[in-house]
């Protein structure tokens, strides 16, 4: 409702014409404030300045004409006597001591606390006495004046209305409220009428309406938001429409206001732009990709179907059907499936497809769609959800599963020999020990019968079993134990190892030929059991060589580091190569040269697990080289 359409045009006799002159109560008391301020003030110049018998009366007047008089008035005494005191400072401050026409006496506490609150109350009581009977009977005045409020036969028309609508005078005194009004501001109308707005209102509101009345009262309709308070302390929004009405003789305007609560629809707006704002950001960081599509075109794309296409800004997307996104065998497919779609809401579940972004990549995408009707058009809103990498994890899981069962052949084939291979070295000594304890029976019952060396060659049986079975438990625990690689200098554990192994030689001598070696990346503990393996078989295997030359060097590759030892012992026949790191397999025999055939074993598992492999190159009478990788230290992402 304009404020044009909220102006009242009644010409005929039984029209409101207000007075052009305000029924405004005077103010009593006026004078005894602005009296008792001229006083004190006067008190301060003629005796030298500001004295706290002076200050605490003055301090009770200001406040009696805060309360009195209106917010202007009062401020401006306030302000009048703060730069009075003030100049009196500065001038005994720059010029010097003012003169000094009646000297202060020293007045007690008590009794100057006393006067001063005494006088508070009662200039109070006066003023707020005179101000209340001077209300009343203005508002006596303006109910008994028949043109000071509208005519009778429109205030039937104005009560019925469920705004709240009242008729302030040209002086803004109110001449007319209905009812919804008067239980706004909760006062009765022997109390509203006559009154201005800026006494009904609280504070805040009353200094939001006074610039649109002194607008009305020249002649201008307005219309603003207002927020109000009530009295019992709910908030509310009100659209104010201010109508003016001349008297028409160029006087001032009495003003008709009226009141529209907006509070409800107010609340709607802001909470449905909450809801917008908050669908909008569940959009904009939506993990997947929601496209929206129109007259088979795009018009959005948020941020990770942005990604999703490769496409750095929207532009590159929207504009173009989604199904340009699809492969081209199933492209019409899909374009048909969007448009059905399109004609009429609902929502479809398309099978898995794979989506080609802008700079070429596939993408394995799992769409669904709904279409719903805005702006009177079909909207088509596209979800994609990107399963690329869940699509590689299952095929490489299908993969496993396919070599599963070659996998198990090959562990069942590994245990079948490693059943053999524990068989046959551990029923050989049992043999011995059987046929040695055999032996020793028959002979203890012959005279002069010497079991010494029956007993030694038992012992070396059972040692070697033992060292066997010790081999069986060191494997299982390598299967058990876990990885926890770290960076370490390889270099320092060679040469700590290389003096613990030649500690033990006595006379022989060996040439060692090391290179600086690099930091590696992995267990210290594992890898320490590969070095003493390998740098131990080259001087076990070098026993019966000359001139014993053991070579231990390192080569470095992008993703990889090769460790190489080299001996030029007894070597072995490449043809047999395959068994070298077979369990319990072994090229040489016990005679020449001792062992389990579990060490080169261990040390495959120890690579492997580290993500590496072990090979081995030589020929017989010349000497063999050893081989495994380990990968560089892996870098963060």
């Amino acid at each position: 409702m304009s404020a044009d359409r909220a102006s009242l045009q009644v010409t005929d006799a039984g029209a409101f014409s207000p007075k052009p002159v305000a029924v405004r109560p005077r103010i009593r008391g006026r004078g005894l404030i602005y009296g008792l301020s001229a006083l004190a003030l006067l008190a301060c110049s003629v005796t030298g300045g500001l004295h706290w018998p002076i200050a605490l009366p003055l301090i009770a007047t200001l406040v009696a004409g805060a309360i009195v008089l209106p917010l202007r008035e009062s401020t401006l005494l306030a302000m009048a006597a703060v730069v009075f005191t003030s100049l009196l400072d500065f001038w005994s401050w720059v010029v010097g001591p003012l003169p000094l026409i009646w000297r202060m006496p020293e007045v007690p506490a008590a009794p100057l606390f006393a006067v001063t609150a005494l006088l508070s109350v009662a200039i109070v009581h006066l003023c707020l006495s005179a101000a209340q009977a001077a209300t009343e009977d203005a508002a006596a005045r303006a109910a008994q004046s028949p043109t000071s409020r509208p005519a009778s036969r429109l205030e039937p028309l104005l009560d019925a209305l469920p705004h709240a609508v009242a008729i302030a005078d040209a002086g803004g005194a109110l001449t007319y409220a209905n009812g919804p009004y008067l239980a706004l501001l909760d006062k009765p109308s022997s109390v509203a009428l006559g009154r201005t707005l800026a006494e009904l209102w609280p504070r805040r509101a009353a200094s939001l309406l006074a610039p649109p009345m002194e607008q009305s009262s020249h002649g201008k309709a307005t219309s603003f938001r207002l927020p109000f308070t009530t009295p019992d302390n709910v908030k509310r929004e009100f659209d104010v429409f201010l109508s003016p009405h001349g008297d028409g003789q160029g006087g001032a305007h009495a003003t008709l206001m009226m009141l529209v609560d907006v509070t409800d629809a107010v609340r709607a707006k802001h909470g449905l732009i909450e809801r917008e704002s908050m669908y909008k950001a569940v959009i904009e960081h939506a993990p997947i990709g929601i496209l929206s599509q129109v007259d088979g075109l795009l018009i959005y794309a948020n941020p990770a179907a942005l990604l999703m296409l490769s496409a750095d800004w929207s532009g590159r997307a929207i504009g173009r059907p989604f199904s340009d996104f699809i492969i081209e065998r199933d492209r019409e497919k899909v374009r048909r499936r969007i448009d059905e779609l399109a004609q009429a809401p609902g929502f479809a579940e398309f099978k898995p497809y794979r989506l080609v972004a802008l700079d070429g990549q596939k993408r394995d995408v799992e769409l669904a769609a709904i279409s719903v009707t805005r702006d009177g058009k079909q909207r088509v809103e596209l979800f994609c959800v990107d399963v690329t990498e869940r699509r590689l994890t299952e095929d490489k899981i299908r993969q496993l599963n396919e070599t599963l069962e070659l996998r198990v052949a090959e562990r069942t084939a590994e245990l079948e020999a490693f059943t053999s291979s524990v068989s046959h070295d551990l029923r050989a000594p049992a043999r011995q020990i059987m046929s040695a304890a055999d032996i020793m029976l028959r002979k203890s019952g012959q005279p002069g019968s010497d079991l010494k060396p029956m007993l030694s060659a038992l012992l070396t049986t059972a040692e070697r079993m033992n060292r066997t079975i010790d081999a069986l438990l060191e494997l299982s625990r390598l299967g058990r134990a876990g990885i926890v690689p770290s960076l370490w200098p390889l270099g320092t554990m060679v040469q700590e190892i290389r003096s613990e192994l030649t500690a033990s030689l006595g006379d022989r001598s060996i040439a060692w030929r090391i290179d600086n070696l690099p930091r590696v990346f992995a267990d210290p503990h594992l890898i320490r059991l590969v070095m003493v393996n390998l740098l131990d078989n080259a001087i076990k295997f070098t026993r019966y060589t000359p001139s014993p030359l053991i070579e231990i060097w390192a080569d470095e590759y992008e993703q990889t580091i090769a460790i190489n030892v080299r001996d030029n012992g007894a070597g072995f026949d490449m043809r047999h190569a395959g068994k070298l790191f077979t369990m319990f397999s072994r090229l040489h025999s016990n005679r020449d040269f001792e062992g389990t055939g579990v060490g080169l074993a261990h040390c495959r598992r120890i690579v492997e697990r580290h993500g590496g492999r072990i090979v081995a190159h030589g020929e017989p009478g010349k000497g063999a080289t050893l081989r495994f990788t380990l990968p560089h230290e892996p870098h963060p992402a």
